[in-house]
Order: structure tokens, then C-alpha cells, then sequence
């Protein structure tokens, strides 16, 4: 099953599958959260969508992109 995973410093994406701790690849943070989107929503988004996910995760979490 492909989870979809959020990173909580830069908003990074990422989609994995028999993993429960995951590291961003792009600002090399170890921890990794687990979004409420599933595989299927996910791939159904387009590359604007998912930014705007990102971005609103973000905004809602009071961080701050780098």
C-alpha cells in the first residue's frame, strides 16, 4: 500500500510504501508526517494542486517555508 508523506520543515511530498518513518530528501528532515491524503488522491492531483496542499498544510501548521 503507497502512503503519502509530509514534511513538516519545507512542505516536501513524498510517496513511499512499506515504510513508518520516512526522511525528506530535500531539506534532510528525519521525520516525515504521514498526510491524511491517500495514494489515490494524490495521483489524481495535479502539480498545482499538490503545491496548493503543501502550502496550505503549511499555512495551517504555522510554518514557514524556506
Amino acid at each position: 500500500m503507497m502512503k503519502v508523506f509530509i514534511c513538516p520543515e519545507c512542505g516536501w511530498i513524498r510517496t513511499v510504501s512499506r515504510r513508518k518513518e520516512v526522511e525528506c530528501y530535500k531539506c534532510d528532515c528525519k521525520e516525515m508526517i504521514p498526510s491524511k491524503l491517500s495514494f489515490v488522491e494524490y495521483s489524481q492531483m495535479s502539480d498545482q494542486q499538490r503545491q496548493d496542499y503543501a502550502d496550505s498544510w503549511m499555512f495551517i501548521h504555522n510554518k514557514v517555508k524556506a
